[in-house]
Parts: structure tokens; C-alpha cells; sequence
């Protein structure tokens, strides 16, 4: 018996004998980043998961359940380097973790490209907005974060009182957002790597 109770109970409802939690997280995460969540069907998942129907409801719940496990597993794995951006000594130096870490995820070819926030953001299917909403908090929740640092940057003198803390903050997010769209659209590394030293080069402050 393992330690997880879930999965025990799971394994007696029909899933498959070598079921690896972790490795059909990461699968659907990718059928998402893919596809969207309108475009990720139950089949196209059931066969990148290696699951049935009935393992993939007993252990994750519906299709949406799912998307938020896996919503999860992208911010702790992909995109930690937000947060750890925030963390940066002063304010140019969150932008450039920031980017770098964009770019990092971006030019990774184990990764699809573009960003599962963004897809799921400004797309979705009618009855999908559930989903919209649940991915708009926590970009939201990041936003505010970014707004957060910023005016602290300011107020330590990371750059001059007449910059608007939360306007640099919000040209920040959508730069940051802006590479991630460039990337799934086919932009090259090169490209991207110039878009970051450029804005690098306007940043207002050391």
C-alpha cells in the first residue's frame, strides 16, 4: 500500500498497473499548452496520459479539475522565475530575470511555445469561461505583484520619482507577455534575444 490513500484508491478502480501521477500531469500539461483547453479533447488526453476514462476521473476529476492541477504543475515547474524575479535587487534587475526566464522557457524545445496563460487568456470556447476567469486571477494575482515591486523599486530610487511605478510596471508585464506571443508565433531566438536588449537598453533606471 502507498502512502498517497488517493492513489491506492485509484489503482482499484481500473487504472493502469504502472501509473506515474507526475508523468500524466506533465503530459496533459503539454495537450493543454498545445491546444487550449477547448482544443484538448478527452481522447487526446486519455492517449497522452496513458490513462482510461475511468482512471482519469477517480484520480484528477472533470476536465477542468484537471486543467487546474495542471495549471499548477506549469506555474511550480515553467514559470517559477516569475517569482523569483521579484525577489531581484532592484528593479532593472527584475526585468532582466524576468526576461531572461522568458526566454530561457521560450528557446527550451522540450517546451511547446508561447504561453499556457496567455492561450487560455484571450481564448476560449463558449462555456470555457470558467476557465478564462480561474486564468485571469492569477495573472491578475502576478500583475499586482509586479505593481507591488515596482512602486517598492521607486520608493527605494531604482529609478526617478517621475516615472509612474505602476505604468513601468505594467509595460514590464507586457513586454514579458509580448515575447511569450511572439515565441508561439514563430519569432526567432534571435529575435526575442533583441526585443529583451532593447527594452533593457530604454529601462529607466540602473
Amino acid at each position: 500500500m502507498s502512502a498517497d490513500p488517493e492513489l491506492d484508491h485509484t489503482q482499484s478502480r481500473g487504472r493502469p498497473r504502472q501509473f506515474d501521477l507526475d508523468r500524466a500531469l506533465t503530459a496533459a500539461m503539454r495537450v493543454f499548452w498545445e491546444h487550449g483547453y477547448a482544443g484538448a479533447s478527452i481522447s487526446t488526453l486519455l492517449k497522452a496520459m496513458g490513462l482510461n476514462r475511468a482512471s482519469l476521473y477517480a484520480t484528477f476529476g472533470d476536465k477542468e479539475a484537471l486543467f487546474h492541477r495542471v495549471m499548477d504543475l506549469y506555474e511550480r515547474e515553467k514559470t517559477a522565475y516569475m517569482m523569483d524575479a521579484l525577489d531581484q535587487p532592484t528593479a532593472r534587475a527584475v526585468a532582466e530575470r524576468l526576461f531572461r526566464g522568458t526566454l530561457a522557457l521560450q528557446t527550451d524545445s522540450a517546451n511547446p511555445k508561447g504561453s499556457m496563460g496567455i492561450v487560455h487568456s484571450v481564448s476560449h470556447a463558449p462555456g470555457d469561461e470558467a476557465i478564462r476567469t480561474f486564468v485571469m486571477e492569477r495573472s491578475n494575482f502576478w500583475r499586482e505583484k509586479l505593481i507591488e515591486r515596482m512602486t517598492k523599486a521607486q520608493r527605494q530610487g531604482d529609478f526617478p520619482s517621475s516615472i509612474d511605478a505602476k505604468s513601468l510596471a505594467l509595460s514590464l508585464k507586457a513586454a514579458s507577455d509580448g515575447l511569450l506571443v511572439a515565441a508561439g508565433t514563430g519569432a526567432s531566438e534571435a529575435e526575442l534575444s533583441g526585443i529583451v536588449s532593447m527594452f533593457l537598453d530604454m529601462w529607466p533606471g540602473n
